[in-house]
């Protein structure tokens, strides 16, 4: 029986279903998975923001949204298709997989906080500027400097390096698969 059977028989899909997922998990690998999954949350949590802006909208004297919104609104899309780009470098990465997912958790960590910071900003009005001193958190609340500048810092080595790591591993595989292949220029 065939594993497509299988699922079929034990968690009641239907066969084309099943069959779609066993000729698909060899490439499920967990990097390409946490990036496909974080990447519907991305993509989720923009359209969901779309509609907390599109509220503030409404709601504004001046029909606008506060900026934070609409930022946390565009990056959280952007990331959305970032993360399904981040899935395709690691599917074809030549490095090992736990190096490819400590690559794709270092991208998606700073990928979710950014979104969740800008949606807190722009939920609590409290700034219009998160870089700007003193770092502001709701109407009473400030955030040390060195902890805002220790955030940004991090973000940026996260986000660069790891995909950075990735699209290395990448071209990698490329130019391994070119080199042995009979195609000559």
């Amino acid at each position: 029986m065939s594993s497509a059977h299988i699922l079929v028989s034990r968690i009641g899909l239907s066969l084309a279903t099943s069959e779609r997922i066993s000729a698909l998990a060899p490439f499920l690998t967990p990097s390409v998975s946490i990036n496909l999954v974080l990447g519907a949350y991305h993509l989720m949590m923009g359209l969901l923001l779309g509609v907390v802006k599109y509220h503030q909208i409404h709601k504004s004297k001046t029909y606008t949204a506060h900026p934070y919104i609409s930022t946390a609104h565009r990056a959280s899309l952007m990331y959305g298709f970032a993360s399904a780009q981040l899935a395709g470098v690691a599917l074809f990465s030549a490095w090992s997989e736990r190096t490819n997912v400590l690559a794709s958790v270092a991208n998606q960590t700073y990928f979710v906080s950014a979104v969740i910071t800008y949606a807190l900003h722009g939920l609590l009005k409290d700034t219009t500027n998160q870089l700007k001193e003193p770092h502001k958190l709701g109407e009473k609340g400030t955030l040390p400097a060195w902890l805002v500048r220790f955030y940004m810092v991090t973000l940026i080595l996260a986000e660069v390096v790891g995909c950075g790591v990735l699209c290395a591993g990448m071209v990698k595989t490329i130019v391994d698969v070119l080199s042995t292949s009979a195609i000559t220029f």
